[in-house]
């Protein structure tokens, strides 16, 4: 399966009924041909009583293609830092706990970019990248358009000293350590997107890699 969110609602490809089923709040489709894809996907953004829309197929990689299309799409890269304590850096923007992440640049690789974009939005250097956790996909709109975002995620380790420091022209209004100890309640406030890439490096509650 393939998570799309769209704030905190769900636009997932999957093959499976089974997995749409277990959602009781979701209405599924199975595509048999790409032409409704952007119907269905544009009756998803604008209608707020569906808590998720499941787009059935054999081919999901196949239907991102196809989802993609329908979008402004866009790839980006961030990091989830800790240091030797343990502690995760985490930055404050738009009234939300999240990770620091953005657009990839021309000629970049997402590791440039992940590394790039951590040291911009808090700060700091001396940063280690270690491997990659995973990738999300969430959906927000511009001045005029809906755009797709990829974001590949990296696990990285800072042994330094300095205080991060918020990158105030993105936005962000605080870059800070936050302990294990206080994760558990962040965390179900941050974007479903966020809360998969703690998911994924396999500590949804904040306890280690």
């Amino acid at each position: 399966m393939i998570k799309i969110f769209f704030n905190d609602r769900l636009l997932a490809l999957s093959d499976s009924w089974t997995e749409s089923a277990a959602d009781a709040n979701a209405i599924a489709h199975k595509v048999t041909k790409k032409s409704d894809i952007p119907a269905l996907v544009t009756a998803f953004l604008e209608t707020v009583q569906w808590h998720a829309l499941w787009l059935i197929s054999e081919d999901i990689q196949m239907l991102l293609e196809d989802v993609k299309k329908v979008f402004t799409y866009v790839e980006a890269a961030g990091g989830l830092v800790r240091k030797p304590t343990g502690e995760v850096l985490m930055i404050y923007r738009n009234n939300r706990w999240d990770l620091p992440k953005g657009h990839r640049e021309a000629g970049e690789t997402p590791e440039e970019t992940a590394l790039r974009e951590v040291e911009e939005e808090c700060g700091i250097t001396g940063l280690q990248l270690f491997h990659r956790i995973t990738a999300t996909y969430h959906i927000y709109r511009d001045s005029e358009h809906a755009v797709l975002k990829r974001t590949d995620w990296y696990a990285m380790n800072y042994n330094g000293t300095a205080t991060p420091a918020p990158q105030t022209v993105e936005g962000i209004t605080h870059a800070e350590w936050k302990s294990a100890a206080e994760l558990p309640a962040i965390l179900p406030t941050v974007y479903c997107s966020i809360y998969e890439v703690f998911c994924a490096a396999g500590d949804g509650v904040g306890e280690g890699w």
